[in-house]
């Protein structure tokens, strides 16, 4: 979760409120008596009962559900039954929405949801509904977005009292026993005597949710806009230590990609300097796990290096996507090699025996947060031995002191290997070689300590995240098991995660898939195929991405067809809204435009790149006062200003056609996509699915390199050099 939020404000304003409205009783109170036909309230069954038996989650396939089952509250999930009961019942619902890597939501659980007296409570006057987020994220956002209008902060576990109507009326995150207990107290007396001032209050926070951000007459947003939203920017980032200032970083791969592509575009060194140095202190940094690989989800300070711990799926796969890519366009191997190690912990820790990859590991374990990845420094010179433990804590930055309880320390990689082996008499070699052999022995010492719970939920969104990864992973070293480990991700949500007679599912736990997807599954998921095939070139990828991106048009296009809605249905009483925000993920928005982008290139079906034009024409006001807070919007509408490229290699010559293909792959250009098709042509099967490559062909014992916008082609070219440069043409590196 984000560091707690202030609280003392909110719990004296709701004190304020309820003292300035206690005496004004209403008629609207629930102590009407039952007429004949009046709903008969389900029997209470007692904290025991619960406990042992299990409350109404018992059956529910999500790791969190599971992990509240038997609490004394009696729980519900987000259903059909809960909320008839509270509508039937007139009673208010307490609503926790959470997931099960977060390290609040456990303590919230302990401290709080686990007491006999707060369940007696709760079970006596609300209904109590429990939410994983990571299932349900429409959801998550809308409720987030009430949240934040009410306080102006937000995290998890997210903390609210709704209307039997589902309209929130107060709201925090973490709170502990005796200041939960007090408010719920204090909010069921307020709904029993002030009902109408609830619910015109609730009235008022949902008029603020789902506002429709479309301008009908403002002008599309262009190319030197879009640079100068990216160098507004500069003025936010920590010149030390990279990041955007405060006290709490986040990596948000999402706007340091676009911040990239600007850097690219423009050849703005400024830009592609403040890339470098977030790279460089995230990589060097504790959020970074030195020893297993991946990174943790956020810093609570300002230099990177104590992380709350948890990892995601999603936060690794966008990661390495980030440094693969600046690797290349930086010409910088330290960057490719952060990204394949992290990719090397995905494959290991987070691959299922079936293909899909899981959703998170906790940040706890043994009760503590952060145990399973902190050091003493007497601990490394144990396994460092007398000769080689001290430049193994000087490797990893252990002190005697440590930096964490028990004077532990979260290891880092700040000093580097000739820091270390300047201060420790040795050579730069030595020491090179002291943690290459080392590394492996302090992953077989952590295997030994508890460690941190792994959700195995597969969620659709963050396994195309990860399949982008994989897929960008072997295009830039050529090992094959990431594209092995793509393609059987791919393969399995394929045959996994589909609902009849269309569509797909958001995530599936122990094989069983449930909850209908959201836009961002799909948009993230055709994204992902998108790249496998530029790895693979398989075409029945293209096919695939092509009814993902049809399905979310299908189901979640606006009426006036001016963007995308991220769910299918109202499940709230809030309108559905076009998300522009773009934070630790790009919303599904920006994803499906940027694919859209890219299928429209190599299919040249022109209602793709027309949807996306229109939509950002009628969103532009919107972005333009996001600024970087559509930081995925902003990147697809620089991709759309282009000039973005398709390109088709024609040749049966292996070796001509790998060093045309070694001139993509170097370059990594974001503002292309490519295909490759024999010296005769494609064959009609893959013709039919890509369009661009109609006419590819080279002659006999040769390859042709043809780069293309839209169907008009620039002279096809044999010679590297050449193709660099048309792919460079209106960008710079």
């Amino acid at each position: 979760m984000t560091a707690r939020i202030r609280f003392a404000a909110l719990a004296a304003l709701v004190l304020t409120t309820a003292c300035h409205r206690s005496h004004r009783a209403t008629s609207s109170t629930r102590a009407a008596a039952p007429g004949p036909n009046a709903h008969v309230p389900v029997a209470a069954r007692s904290t025991d009962v619960i406990r042992r038996d299990g409350n109404h989650l018992t059956t529910a396939g999500s790791l969190y559900l599971q992990m509240h089952a038997h609490n004394p509250v009696d729980w519900y999930p987000w259903s059909k039954e809960a909320l008839d009961r509270a509508r039937t019942e007139n009673k208010p619902i307490f609503l926790s929405i959470g997931y099960s890597s977060c390290h609040w939501c456990h303590v919230m659980e302990t401290e709080v949801f686990d007491k006999d007296d707060v369940a007696e409570f709760l079970n006596a006057h609300f209904i109590s509904i429990k939410v994983d987020r990571e299932e349900r994220p429409d959801l998550d956002a809308v409720y987030m977005q009430a949240l934040s209008s009410m306080t102006g902060s937000g995290g998890w576990p997210m903390t609210l009292f709704l209307t039997p109507a589902l309209k929130p009326f107060f709201g925090a995150t973490y709170m502990p026993r005796d200041r939960f207990l007090s408010i719920a107290k204090k909010v069921n007396e307020q709904f029993a005597v002030a009902r109408k001032d609830i619910e015109r209050n609730a009235d008022e926070v949902a008029a603020r949710i789902g506002r429709d951000d479309r301008a009908a007459n403002a002008p599309p947003i262009d190319a030197d806009e879009i640079h100068r939203i990216a160098t507004s920017a500069l003025g936010r980032i920590d010149p030390q230590w990279g990041g955007f200032r405060g006290g709490t970083k986040f990596p948000t791969p999402v706007r340091w990609e676009f911040l990239l592509h600007a850097a690219r575009k423009w050849g703005d060194a400024p830009l592609g300097n403040a890339v470098k140095a977030t790279l460089d202190a995230m990589a060097t940094g504790g959020i970074r796990d030195p020893i297993g690989g991946g990174f943790h989800r956020y810093s609570t300070d300002e230099r990177w290096e104590t992380p709350h711990f948890e990892k995601m799926l999603y936060d690794n796969a966008q990661l390495a996507t980030l440094y693969l890519e600046a690797g290349r366009a930086f010409k910088e191997p330290r960057y490719t090699a952060v990204a394949t190690d992290t990719l090397d912990f995905l494959l290991r820790e987070m691959q299922s025996p079936s293909g899909g990859f899981y959703a998170s590991f906790d940040a706890d374990s043994d009760g503590r947060e952060g145990a399973y990845y902190v050091w003493t420094r007497d601990e490394l010179l144990r396994i460092g031995g007398p000769q080689d433990g001290p430049v193994l804590a000087r490797i990893l930055g252990a002190s005697g002191a440590g930096t964490f309880p028990g004077a532990a320390s979260v290891p880092n990689r700040r000093a580097s290997f000739a820091d270390v082996a300047s201060a420790s008499g040795r050579s730069v070699a030595d020491v090179e070689a002291l943690w290459t052999a080392t590394r492996p022995k302090l992953l077989a010492a952590r295997a030994t300590r508890t460690k941190p719970r792994l959700d195995t939920k597969i969620v659709t969104a963050w396994n195309g995240l990860a399949i982008e990864a994989l897929a960008r992973g072997f295009e830039a070293t050529g090992d094959a098991r990431y594209r092995d480990a793509a393609n059987a991700a791919a393969d399995f949500l394929w045959r996994v995660h589909q609902r009849a007679p269309s569509g797909f599912f958001r995530a599936s736990n122990k094989g069983r898939a449930d909850a209908p997807a959201v836009l961002e599954d799909d948009a993230f998921l055709a994204r992902g195929l998108v790249a496998l095939f530029e790895a693979t070139n398989r075409p029945e990828l293209i096919d695939h991405a092509s009814k993902l991106v049809d399905d979310a048009g299908a189901r979640f296009r606006t009426p006036d067809q001016t963007g995308w809605y991220g769910n299918e249905d109202a499940s709230t009483p809030f309108p559905r809204s076009v998300s522009l925000d773009d934070s630790v993920e790009p919303s599904g928005s920006a994803a499906l435009l940027s694919t859209r982008i890219a299928l429209g290139a190599l299919t040249l079906r022109d209602d793709l790149t027309r949807a996306v034009d229109a939509t950002l024409r009628a969103r532009s006001a919107a972005l333009r006062a996001s600024g970087m807070g559509s930081s995925g919007w902003l990147d697809a509408a620089l991709l759309r200003a282009g000039p973005f490229y398709d390109l088709v290699i024609a040749g049966d010559d292996g070796g001509a056609v790998d060093r045309l293909e070694q001139v993509r792959t170097t370059l990594s250009p974001a503002w292309s996509i490519a295909a490759r098709v024999p010296a005769n042509g494609p064959d009609a099967a893959f013709e039919s699915l890509v369009a661009a490559s109609h006419g590819k062909t080279a002659p006999p014992g040769s390859a042709k390199a043809y780069v293309c916008i839209e169907g008009a082609c620039k002279a096809p070219t044999s010679d590297p050099a050449a193709l660099r440069a048309l792919l460079l043409e209106g960008w710079s590196f």
